[in-house]
């Protein structure tokens, strides 16, 4: 089966690392200096996008701003029997294009939850899927050979498979990846403020673990977050409002009613 990889940064450099010995993959970058490195690890490069066909399935691996571009290329070169799957981190804008698409595309949206804060080919590892989760999210140019065919993709690479809507996807990630992420960038600007160049010594592992999502860059984290803005502002203003009950519980200087509040966050988040 030949499985084909459009972008081979650090998730499409993983994903052709962790199925190569399980299928045929073929490789594309839009970077000349990604394509010679990925060559030299052995990845077979093809000289486009569309030269990725014909192919059983057609990974896309791009940044999320040319995601669906690339989707609505390989649709128009005749991906025939080829199944589309996108491993972006944003579902709406993928399900949006599969409703317009050719009726003879198959498109299956993917996201698998996993990642470093490193970036492109040379930060590639064929265990950075390993038991964690993927997500699938069926489009209207879904069937079940596709959804099945994807899954067996995403579990060729140790991934644990779910399967769930775009809408519920995009709310979630909200919460679950860019919000995180939007702390994390805050925390480091405090923590720079009131330390000053001295953080780096001072920080303890708590604060470097709470801040690491902040070194992803800029380029990367600001479309996920302007592209999923009403969510990401959703779960903002209820990540506020557990600040603002913590706030008021630390101002009692009560440790009784600090304690408490704390709990009761713990609690309500499922510890």
């Amino acid at each position: 089966m030949r499985i084909a990889i459009a972008g081979l940064g650090l998730i499409g450099g993983s994903l052709a690392l962790a199925l190569r010995g399980r299928y045929d993959i073929v490789g594309w970058s839009p970077s000349a200096a990604t394509r010679a490195r990925a060559g030299a690890a052995g990845i077979k490069i093809v000289a486009g996008l569309t030269a990725l066909l014909p192919a059983d399935a057609v990974i896309v691996c791009a940044p999320l701003p040319q995601v669906v571009p690339d989707l609505e290329a390989i649709a128009a070169a005749g991906a025939g029997a080829a199944v589309l799957l996108d491993v972006g981190s944003l579902k709406g804008p993928v399900a949006a294009f599969a409703e317009r698409a050719p009726r003879t595309v198959r498109i299956v949206g993917g996201h698998p939850m996993a990642g470093t804060t490193g970036s492109g080919f040379a930060a590639a590892d064929e265990a950075l899927f390993r038991d964690r989760p993927f997500l699938l999210t069926p489009t209207a140019r879904s069937d079940e050979a596709a959804l099945a065919l994807c899954g067996d993709i995403a579990r060729a690479t140790g991934a644990v498979v779910t399967v769930v809507g775009a809408e519920a996807h995009d709310r979630i990630v909200a919460a679950l990846s860019a919000l995180p992420l939007v702390v994390a960038t805050a925390l480091s600007r405090v923590g720079v403020e009131v330390a000053g160049s001295a953080v780096s010594s001072f920080a303890g592992p708590g604060f470097r673990d709470s801040t690491r999502l902040a070194a992803t860059p800029a380029a990367l984290a600001a479309p996920m977050l302007a592209g999923n803005a009403a969510n990401v502002r959703e779960v903002l203003g209820r990540f506020r409002a557990a600040l603002d009950a913590l706030e008021a519980a630390i101002t009692s200087e009560d440790s009784v009613v600090v304690e408490r509040v704390l709990a009761s966050l713990r609690r309500n988040a499922g510890d």
